[in-house]
């Protein structure tokens, strides 16, 4: 590891953290055991935790207080038979039918409101508490150290950019944090072509960094990119981290080809942050399981619903939670040696990508990205019928103001240059077969019928 990420991570981040008062440092260093801690002692530990949220919820949230005292079940029962199975399942529609319902009646000091983009077309706002959050940090941290990608080791995101324009201190407050972090920042939604692709190149040979870290859209755009044009980058990359979206096998062969590092995937959510990630051993991806506990909703090694339970989020609590991903175990131990429960990977990620009249593409997860700002937005679905043209199908619970409309159209026509949006406000948002909900349907689904 470089001197400046040993300094950064081992010194100057601790000493910050704890300066401001945060646990981070603390839930590191007892993150750094409990990976190799043996499955019945993770366990018994994650059970007790689940207890002490479950006796918070008897007190604190509505929901719980009723269901605890309609059932004649106590926080100790559920810990002690270690069952989740009598807890009902909450699904994000009861979240946004009755939000005071699951809320802390009085969360704990320092708690912040936070939104999910929707990827399944229905926005979702709730609140973060500051253990939870710290929790989120030391999770995530792990995870990427996993593949290298360490805090103060230079990092490139090809991530998402600001559609919403920043005020200068919150501008300048985070400029600096990813100065010290010695990460920076390429606004993946613009890489829409080849010239695009050569800046963000340009980018990475000026910056060189160690690791990159991308939607796995955005590395199969830069990896066919350089395999087109010969290049690589000038500095050996250790590593690339894939987020957001799940990572497909012949995305993870064209970043070895072209890039010539391997790819470590992970899997998170707004609500969650970092749930599970991939090790060096490539098998299967480990569970952030001192922070969350996962069941899959089918028999052990076969494909079922993904449960979420946030064992430290005190302020919205959520408890067997259907975030409407499809995930199954992997059995077995790994090479690596942690002895941290693995997903064989999660599905219910891969988004239709949006095209341009010149050939460009934009991942359909701008679309979350932007609409999360707008709270007016219940539900939606982006259909692009022909090339130059995109309809944007909004379930409303107020109609946008002229302001609103326009902010979603501009923001549009930025991302796609061509296309002409249209906001259609619809009554409902038709469903799969399976009862979700869509939220892109690509040129390639729609040209057949226009």
């Amino acid at each position: 590891m470089p001197l400046y990420a040993r300094l950064y991570t081992r010194r100057m981040q601790p000493a910050l953290e704890r300066a401001k008062g945060k646990a981070t440092p603390v839930l590191e260093r007892f993150s750094a055991k409990t990976q190799y801690w043996d499955p019945e002692r993770l366990a018994a530990w994650q059970w007790g935790e689940l207890t002490k949220l479950l006796a918070w919820a008897v007190v604190q949230v509505p929901f719980y207080r009723r269901w605890f005292a309609e059932t004649h079940i106590t926080p100790e029962d559920i810990g002690q038979a270690r069952d989740l199975g009598p807890l009902p399942i909450v699904s994000k529609q009861m979240l946004q039918a009755a939000p005071e319902d699951f809320l802390a009646a009085a969360p704990p000091g320092g708690s912040y409101p936070k939104s999910t983009g929707g990827t399944l077309g229905q926005p979702l706002h709730f609140m973060v508490s500051p253990l939870s959050d710290q929790w989120r940090l030391a999770m995530s941290r792990r995870g990427y150290a996993w593949a290298g990608c360490v805090p103060g080791r230079k990092q490139i995101h090809l991530w998402s950019g600001d559609l919403v324009r920043l005020s200068w201190k919150a501008g300048f407050k985070r400029g600096l944090h990813r100065f010290v972090q010695r990460q920076k920042f390429v606004d993946y939604y613009r890489m829409l072509g080849p010239a695009e692709t050569d800046h963000a190149m340009a980018v990475i040979d000026r910056f060189g960094p160690e690791c990159i870290v991308a939607y796995p859209s955005g590395a199969e755009a830069l990896a066919r990119r350089a395999l087109e044009t010969g290049w690589r980058p000038k500095r050996r990359l250790i590593s690339l981290v894939t987020g957001a979206e799940r990572l497909l096998p012949h995305q993870r062969e064209l970043v070895r080809e072209a890039l010539g590092c391997q790819c470590f995937e992970t899997y998170g959510s707004r609500e969650f942050m970092l749930m599970a990630s991939e090790c060096p051993a490539h098998q299967g991806l480990h569970v952030s399981a001192e922070n969350v506990l996962l069941e899959v909703n089918a028999p052990f090694g076969e494909v079922g619903e993904l449960l979420i339970t946030d064992l430290h989020n005190y302020a919205h609590p959520f408890i067997r939670y259907q975030g409407g991903d499809l995930a199954s175990w992997l059995p077995g131990a790994c090479p690596c040696g942690r002895t941290l429960p693995r997903l064989t990977g999660v599905a219910g990620r891969v988004m239709d990508a949006i095209r341009t009249p010149d050939g460009g593409r934009l991942t359909g997860l701008f679309f979350p990205h932007l609409l999360k700002d707008f709270p007016a937005v219940l539900r939606y679905q982006v259909v692009q019928p022909a090339p130059e043209r995109l309809v944007l199908r909004l379930v409303l619970g107020r109609p946008l103001t002229n302001q609103e409309q326009a902010a979603i159209v501009a923001a549009i026509r930025a991302a796609l240059p061509g296309v002409e949006p249209t906001l259609e406000e619809v009554e409902e948002i038709e469903t799969t077969p399976s009862g979700k909900v869509r939220i892109t349907i690509g040129l390639d689904e729609t040209e057949d019928e226009v």
